[in-house]
């Protein structure tokens, strides 16, 4: 007798069924608890807060492309306010396409084999997860990329002009998202240009029609000034590393994927270039080798980043099992379990324990509390200290004359915004101070302000949640 999954998949058959499963696992990793954490701070950057700012000045006032600013204001329209769950909806959706839309450009290239391993591996990694659940352009950029590579393999398949366009439109799409969508030109050009007579249609229907859909926005985004002034000397920042804790990839990799397994599917990847005489997967190998000098090499602190040259090595691990005898089969299957399960048990509220700013356990595993010894971005891991709850006590409250915190000054400048955020100084003490146990800031030297002042503010009131208490506030005594 057949069991369920058995008759759903005798039914469907494997392929359906895989991206019935993939596609609810996928929603489920990114969409539960997603208004739990509060905005991290590029976050409360994609909001369109000052409305006396005109919104043509907000969005070219931008180190990145209007795709995540628009988004944020849709939502903020939709909703009517700035609720974390609605705002970051669209970044969601965008990201459980993502990995659809990955899946079947994998599967034109290399077949399903490769297209199932690839897929999973993709749609579980660290990075995928985090930034489908932050209001930020990595999901569009993925999505939009991927789009763009889908239809010029259906180009190239059809000969039809019109997907061409349509990859025209979708790579402007990402690179309205970010500019890290020029890297999906590299397999762009190489997946279409064949032979010497694909140059004049690339360029004629490609190449042209992009120009065309950038001018609008940044043609005065140049002449305005605002890439000299805001994108500059941001990323002369991040190619020097000035102002920066030193870099460590492997590290950043590590920390937004525990337990190395994410590592172990990177390996066959690897690999991969000991295969030789396939177009394919050397264009492929381009993308990779091409984006990891950029960021390894040009630039100093590349960040998260690096999610740019780790896609087209997640597409070669799956080219690589998908080859590999059965036995790595079944033990990458076995493994692709455990992965999946750690991706939930570090992204979903109600089953993380506290990683990354605190030691936690993962299915009975040990992982130790993050140390900033090395730059981190941290985006899209569980973060709720109470801000909502804080600022209805200072609400309540009157003569709130200034606050200061231990945590990152982005979030009490975005939830008491309202309320003077207030730096001690040589002779000044703020009245209230805010005290964020486990805070973002990693290894924080604010941590020190209320040991110094410990005699100077007296406790009024302490916040907690299901693990305890998440944060304290303190006032000055007169």
């Amino acid at each position: 007798m057949l069991t369920r999954p058995g008759i759903l998949l005798k039914k469907l058959g494997f392929e359906k069924t895989f991206l019935i499963v993939l596609i609810v696992a996928g929603f489920a990793v990114r969409f539960s608890g997603l208004g739990y954490s509060h905005f991290y701070g590029d976050e409360i950057k994609t909001l369109y807060l000052d409305k006396t700012i005109a919104a043509s000045d907000f969005l070219l006032d931008q180190r990145k492309g209007p795709i995540q600013f628009v988004a944020a204001w849709v939502m903020e329209k939709i909703s009517g306010g700035y609720d974390e769950a609605w705002v970051r909806l669209p970044f969601s959706l965008a990201s459980v396409l993502s990995v659809v839309i990955f899946y079947f450009v994998v599967k034109k290239l290399f077949g399903n084999t490769a297209s199932y391993f690839s897929t999973i591996i993709y749609a579980f990694s660290g990075f995928s997860v985090a930034f489908g659940r932050t209001a930020q352009y990595q999901s569009f950029l993925m999505l939009f990329g991927f789009l763009s590579l889908l239809f010029i393999l259906l180009s190239k398949e059809t000969k039809k002009r019109i997907y061409i366009l349509a990859a025209s439109l979708s790579w402007t799409l990402s690179v309205y998202s970010h500019y890290d969508g020029v890297f999906f030109l590299i397999p762009l050009i190489f997946f279409y240009v064949g032979s010497k007579k694909d140059i004049a249609p690339f360029i004629k229907y490609f190449l042209l029609p992009s120009l065309l859909f950038l001018l609008p926005f940044y043609l005065p985004y140049i002449i305005k000034g605002y890439l000299a002034s805001n994108t500059i000397n941001y990323v002369s920042r991040r190619v020097s590393g000035s102002g920066y804790l030193p870099n460590s990839s492997l590290y950043t990799v590590g920390v937004y994927n525990p337990l190395y397994v994410f590592f172990i599917f990177m390996l066959p990847g690897l690999l991969s270039f000991f295969i030789k005489d396939n177009r394919r997967i050397s264009i492929v190998q381009i993308w990779f080798v091409a984006s990891l000098a950029f960021y390894e090499v040009i630039i100093k602190n590349p960040g998260t980043h690096i999610q740019n040259y780790l896609l087209p090595l997640i597409i070669l691990s799956g080219v690589m099992l998908s080859k590999a005898g059965r036995y790595v089969r079944y033990t990458a299957i076995a493994l692709l379990f455990l992965y999946t399960t750690i991706s939930f048990f570090t992204f979903v509220p109600s089953l993380n324990t506290g990683y990354p700013w605190k030691q936690s356990n993962f299915l009975g595993l040990r992982v130790n509390k993050i140390e900033k010894k090395y730059q981190l971005f941290l985006y899209g891991f569980p973060y709720n200290r109470g801000w909502d709850r804080i600022k209805t006590y200072f609400t309540e409250k009157k003569d709130v004359n200034g606050v200061y915190t231990n945590d990152n000054d982005s979030y009490a400048d975005y939830y008491l915004r309202g309320f003077a955020y207030t730096r001690p100084g040589p002779n000044f003490l703020p009245q209230y101070y805010v005290h964020i146990i486990d805070s973002q800031e990693i290894d924080n030297p604010k941590e020190n302000f209320l040991t110094t002042n410990a005699a100077k503010y007296s406790l009024e009131t302490e916040f907690s949640d299901d693990t305890g208490p998440i944060s304290r506030i303190y006032k000055l005594i007169k």
